[in-house]
């Protein structure tokens, strides 16, 4: 038994080398992925919408989410056409997790190496060349980003099901034989993966046009003489491999028109309808001719091109400069190297095969609105680009090696010589690229222990006991990303209830579902999550930053909404817990104040009052005041005012921002010689050690940092 182990070993060795080499890789992965998660660096956008519309499937809401504006949708609504995701239902069911999805991705994605192999063998005749390629598709940059960084994606899902499709047609192809039971997995595997995203049937469309053109040679297609005649159409269309390809164009086709044109406009109203709530909860008017109203949410990307599908087609096609323009523009030549370097350009010398991925490069490149970087290698869009690149770099190596042989007839040897060659350069390119390029997981170790760093702070002077009341000193700056306090958080808020929240919280609580992005669903939120620096739907729908802060003035104003937890730039507060609200806002403006203390904080700002309460209890509620003096001409823009709480036993340090200060009067608003007194509420949560800790004001614009020392407080 034990010498067949040995012997079937030693002759599959390359095979095994790969297998062991896609165990490191997935583990490598795993451990990204878990860090990430860990650290709150998987938002809603997109791990949590994955993770919920599965979540809401089980539940008969089939493929519904929570859209940008707080309305539960289908997909859909959001112009996606996705079903692939329906695929992974079964595993969620059983393994009801918000990364279960990103961690069977992985599986797949990283098994598709195998069909890298069996594609190269069968080409290149050569175990050595397949082996080398499997490493170099797993080490390609690209994939770094997509199997560490990026979490759940349709689109990427597809990868293993394309390529399964194409090593399955290959091999009929080669060995002239399209049994029934093959065309029908092949056909199976060709459904998946066009249910990976709306644009993947373009795909098949590109790759029937290719075998129509170049896989019609085999067989009774190699006798058949070209004569464009009724006869001759009738014979070519009756060979089995054009028959496929039509089909594949004909059914694409209908895949593609389907999901565009009928299924994502139909569904746009909806998309309408939840931003007209949205807009008029945040009070702002709604804007009829706003990107979120067009038929397909992403056409703004072409807006230069025209605001409907047949402008942006039309004016592609007559502006072929332009178009090129466009292309080719901003950092667009970097990326196209970035693309084919790890590959060595090869796939430019199988021009035809490459052209199968023509979609994705057309509908990356081609966006004109700025700062999108949809081409950018770090970006998942790039996941179906990868298998057509290998492919077609599998297929060049044959035919370079071909034409050498050709040339150099006397050389008996040497295609097998360069195709061994030329597929390690690819490896080697590999590797080299994803250094040069910082693949993360060539640099896992790195970021694995990566630990947060605070910039040098007055550690001794903090230490000494009698260290005076106004003293100023140097402590860490506000930190953004508190892991404890994003847990602390997470842990509140209880299964099923509905939540107004920041992206990065959105992938530990999306099984529910309500996850809307605040300040969406600000005020009917059982819980309404405040992160003082999130900006992303704002920035999605490009509207100001003030309203961030005008609609958290709400929030705090608000009688049916109390403060449950502050930690960090994150403030927690629950719905249908009244509290007693100040009144007026808990941050006043005065001409004339009675003014105890003249302690300088800045050349521009003053504290010359406050008020601490002497012990605090963790969990319940309690209040600081501090009276702030405008005493100079100097900016304030950017600064944000916090508290920072450090252990007098093992000095560690406890931040929470100001919200008042925040949300409704800035610093930067502050005008010359007044006072302000900001009440700011304390919520100390659970997890904050008990002791005897200093308490500091603190000021900072991540360039300039300071904190004043107002005395101490007991927190039990």
């Amino acid at each position: 038994m034990v010498k067949k182990i040995v012997k079937l070993i030693k002759e599959n060795i390359f095979l095994v080398i790969v297998i062991g080499f896609m165990a490191v890789n997935f583990f490598v992965a795993l451990r990204l992925n878990v860090f990430r998660y860990n650290n709150f660096d998987f938002g809603k956008f997109d791990q949590g919408n994955m993770t919920q519309m599965v979540w809401n499937t089980l539940r008969g809401r089939v493929m519904y989410l929570t859209d940008y504006f707080g309305s539960n949708v289908p997909r859909w609504a959001m112009s996606h056409v996705d079903p692939i995701l329906l695929l992974f239902v079964p595993v969620f069911a059983i393994f009801p997790h918000p990364m279960t999805l990103a961690y069977a991705q992985l599986v797949l994605v990283i098994l598709s190496a195998l069909f890298i192999f069996e594609i190269t063998r069968m080409e290149l005749k050569s175990k050595s060349a397949a082996c080398f390629f499997s490493f170099a598709y797993l080490l390609y940059p690209s994939m770094g980003f997509i199997n560490g960084t990026m979490g759940f994606h349709g689109v990427t899902a597809a990868v293993p099901f394309f390529l399964a499709a194409f090593y399955l047609f290959e091999k009929m192809y080669k060995e002239d034989s399209f049994s029934k039971k093959k065309v029908i997995l092949f056909w199976i595997l060709l459904v998946i993966t066009m249910s990976g995203k709306e644009q993947i049937p373009l795909y098949i469309i590109m790759w029937g046009l290719f075998i129509l053109l170049f896989r019609t040679t085999k067989g009774e297609g190699a006798t058949l003489k070209f004569k464009l005649n009724k006869d001759w159409l009738k014979k070519f269309f009756n060979l089995k491999p054009a028959r496929l390809g039509l089909s594949m164009i004909i059914f694409g086709l209908l895949w593609f028109v389907i999901a565009f044109f009928v299924v994502i406009p139909k569904y746009a109203p909806l998309r309408t309808e939840s931003y007209k709530k949205f807009v008029e909860s945040i009070n702002v008017s709604f804007v009829s001719n706003s990107d979120v109203t067009l038929p397909n949410y992403f056409l703004s990307r072409y807006g230069d091109f025209g605001s409907s599908y047949k402008e942006v087609i039309i004016n592609m096609l007559l502006s072929p400069k332009k178009a090129i323009k466009v292309f080719l523009s901003g950092d667009r030549l970097d990326s196209l190297n970035r693309t084919f370097a790890p590959v060595s350009y090869l796939p430019l010398a199988n021009p035809f095969m490459l052209l199968i991925s023509a979609p994705d490069f057309a509908i990356n490149y081609m966006t004109t609105s700025e700062g999108l970087g949809t081409e950018e290698i770090e970006n998942h869009r790039i996941s179906m680009i990868i298998p057509v690149l290998f492919i077609s770099s599998i297929y060049a190596v044959s035919f370079l090696a071909s034409l050498f042989e050709e040339l150099l007839p006397k050389y008996k040897n040497i295609k097998t010589a360069l195709v061994v060659v030329i597929s390690g350069v690819v490896l080697i390119s590999c590797v080299k690229t994803s250094s040069d390029y910082n693949n993360p997981m060539y640099l896992w170790f790195n970021q694995a222990i990566k630990k947060r760093v605070f910039a040098k702070y007055d550690q001794e002077l903090i230490k000494d006991s009698n260290l005076q009341v106004g003293t100023v000193v140097r402590l860490p700056d506000l930190d953004v990303k508190d892991y404890a306090c994003a847990k602390a958080v997470v842990e509140m808020i209880p299964d099923g209830a509905s939540v107004s929240g920041p992206d990065n919280l959105g992938t530990h609580l999306s099984m529910r579902e309500t996850y809307a992005i605040y300040p969406s669903l600000w005020n009917s939120a059982d819980y309404v999550i405040v992160n003082v620096l999130s900006r992303k739907l704002l920035a999605i729908l490009q509207l100001n930053t003030n309203i961030v802060r005008d609609v958290t003035k709400n929030v705090i104003a608000s009688k049916d909404y109390k403060l449950i937890l502050g930690c960090g730039n994150l403030f927690l507060f629950q719905r249908g817990a009244s509290q007693d609200k100040l009144e007026p806002y808990p941050i006043q403006e005065r001409y004339v104040y009675d003014y105890k203390y003249n302690f300088e904080f800045t050349d521009t700002l003053k504290v010359v009052d406050f008020k601490l309460p002497a012990r605090v209890k963790r969990g319940i509620p309690d209040k600081n005041t501090i009276v702030y003096q405008r005493s100079g001409d100097g900016a304030l823009d950017g600064f944000v005012l916090y508290m920072t709480y450090v252990n007098k036993e093992d000095q560690s340090i406890y931040q929470v921002a100001n919200l008042p200060s925040f949300a409704i009067n800035r610093p930067s608003d502050w005008t010359k010689e007044r006072y302000y007194i900001e009440n700011v509420d304390v919520a100390l949560p659970s997890y904050l050690k008990p002791g005897n800790y200093q308490v500091f004001v603190s000021l900072s614009n991540k360039i300039k940092y300071r904190s004043l020392y107002l005395g101490d407080l007991i927190v039990e």
